[in-house]
This record gives structure tokens, sequence and C-alpha cells, in this order.
């Protein structure tokens, strides 16, 4: 493994470092600076937009909790993803929720978010900086393999994904992004930029603060609700008091964008709608009562995702599952890009302009 160049311009990758007792890896260029825990699933913890000193993500109350400071006092049935979640970008592989496959126990979100990812440097020079990111399953024969790369002059993080079935088996799985975004970025009148047609409320109930009926469906953004039409889109103030979770549907290509039209500056999103055909809106707006926020969080995570609702075996129920034969593999291209300069969003494409 190629150690990174001792450069501090243009393009640059910034290795061997220690943070919260996890090995942690930088990759920056005149726009952005992207942070990356190895030792935890590879979690994007920081997407900073340098010019304005904005980092769009979200961090949840308890931070980074560092492994070596942390015991269980009893095991939770769900697994301990909620215990270390810092907020951030986790990859989800290869469950959603909590569930049994095969003989094989996954709890909340799956395997790779838990497990510590190996690296390589591909490319380090001014002009560009490319690292490739792998890692195994434990319970699962699923490996995922990713190329993170940075571009001298562009405010885009390219991503290349493949994720393979290294049994003989066929095997079926759920795959999505869990990118959170959070204040102070996050605010009353940002707006949701998301060419979906439909949304689906979770059933059963998944918060206590909700405040629409479980497995209703609507046309997106709006809906009535108590006489009022309240417009999912726009993001209102953490005293709004509610949390949800939705399924957007129906989606005529695979991007979105959050954006602050007053700033003029936001986050967007772009992949092969094919592969991730839908969005899961998770959003707690001030109150989340009991475990794990305690009326403490306000953010949302927009959350591209082969299947849903957020269980495998329901998944498959309804036929939205993935399934790689044995020896498969599936390749994907996801990117992001911090957007500036504009007030509302029609698209995004693939080399990340957008328009």
């Amino acid at each position: 493994m190629a150690k990174a160049c001792y450069r501090h311009f243009g393009c640059r990758v910034t290795d061997q470092l220690i943070y919260k007792g996890m090995r942690t890896l930088f990759m920056e260029n005149e726009s952005l600076r992207i942070g990356i825990l190895l030792d935890k699933g590879a979690d994007i913890f920081e997407f900073l937009h340098k010019p304005t000193d904005t980092d769009f993500l979200w961090r949840s109350p308890q931070g980074i909790v560092e492994p070596a400071r942390y015991r269980e006092t009893i095991a939770s049935g769900s697994g301990s993803f909620l215990d270390h979640y810092h907020g951030g970008w986790q990859e989800i592989l290869p469950g959603g929720g909590p569930t049994v496959y095969r003989g094989a126990e996954l709890g909340l979100h799956g395997e790779v978010a838990h497990l510590g990812w190996d690296f390589d440097i591909l490319t380090d020079t001014p002009e560009c900086v490319e690292v490739r990111l792998q890692v195994a399953c434990i319970r699962t024969p699923l490996k995922i393999e990713k190329k993170l790369r940075l571009e001298k002059g562009k405010p885009v993080l390219f991503m290349e994904e493949k994720v393979s079935n290294q049994s003989s088996e066929a095997f079926e799985f759920m795959w999505g992004h869990h990118p959170a975004i959070g204040a102070p970025f996050l605010k009353e009148g940002v707006r949701l930029f998301v060419p979906a047609g439909k949304a689906e409320v979770h059933d059963p109930r998944f918060a206590e603060s909700g405040i629409l009926e479980p497995g209703m469906a609507f046309d997106w953004p709006h809906v009535t609700v108590g006489g009022k039409t309240v417009d999912f889109s726009l993001v209102p103030g953490p005293e709004a008091g509610y949390s949800e979770l939705l399924y957007l549907k129906d989606l005529s290509q695979g991007w979105y964008a959050v954006l602050d039209p007053k700033e003029r500056l936001g986050l967007g999103f772009v992949w092969p709608k094919e592969v991730f055909p839908y969005l899961w809106f998770w959003l707690v707006y001030g109150r989340a009562p009991g475990y794990p926020w305690w009326d403490r969080v306000y953010c949302i995570a927009l959350e591209p995702w082969t299947s849903i609702p957020n269980s495998l075996p329901k998944a498959m129920e309804r036929g939205s599952h993935t399934v790689l034969k044995g020896g498969e593999s599936l390749t994907v291209q996801f990117n992001t890009v911090a957007i500036t300069g504009l007030e509302e969003v029609k698209g995004i494409e693939m080399d990340g302009k957008v328009y």
C-alpha cells in the first residue's frame, strides 16, 4: 500500500491518522474535504465545502464513540448500530432492519457499517486523488469495493462501487446509502428537490411524534394533515416537532438536491435509478421521544436504496430486493456534488453538472 504524498496544495490525501482511536483518512481539493472513518464502516463523517466552511452532514448528540471506551450494558436485539451512530454517511449492506437471513442474524443496517475497511491509494497527484476502499462481510458472503476520487477544480466526490457475491449460492439483499444532513446547514426554508411521484409512509408507526397515518400513500410532496397542507419538500424549523420515515417512489431520474435558496448553497446526489429506484426519507424535526434521540435531534436523511420497506423479508415479499447469483457482481456509479449559485435544481448529471 503506497503512502500518501506529503503535499499541502491541489488534490491530496492524508493517511496514517488516528481519530477517536480509529484509522482515519482525508481527501481534499480546493472545494471539498472528505473525512472517512476506515475502522467504522468507512463512514464519511465530514463532507466539508471549504469556500463556505459548511459541513453538510449531521452529527448526532453522542458524537463519535471511541471503541476502546465503549462497553455494552446489555446486548440489544437490534444490534449496536444506534449506540455507535454519529450521524454522517453510512454504507448499508446487506439489510435494512434487523432480521435473520438463512441462518445469519443481522442487526439494524447490516454488516458493513460495523466493519473496518482496507484501503489503497490509487492516484495521488495535484490534479487527481483516488483511493480504493474494500471490505468482506463476516456473516454473509458479500464483498464491497468502492473507489473515491476528487479532481482539481471540481466540487464533486466521484464514487464507483462494486458488490460481489463470493459464494456459489444466489444471495438476496438490500443495499443503501445513509447520508444524514444537519444544522447549521439544515434550517427552516431549505428545500428538497426530488423527482419522485409518490410517497409511502412506513408501517407500523415509525415514531411516537409521527403526524401521518402508517401505510398511507400520497402524491409527493404534498399531503393534508389536520385540514392543512404540508409540503414535505420544504424543511421546517426544529419547532415543527415531528418525525417520520417515508419511502419515495416512482423516481423519474436518479438524483436529488438539498438546497438553501437564500444562501444558494446545497448538496446533490446522482446515481443510476435502475439500481437504487427508491429514496428513504428519514426526518426528525425536533421531537422524537425516548431512545435513541430523546427529543435532541434535528436532521434529515434522503437515502438511495435498492428496496423498500426497511425489512429484508418484507422487501422480498414485495419483490423489491436485489439478487446476485453465485460469483456475480454489481457495479454502480454514485456521485455527490456541492452546489453553489443556484436557487433551484432541475437535474444533476453523472459528471456533477447541476442545472
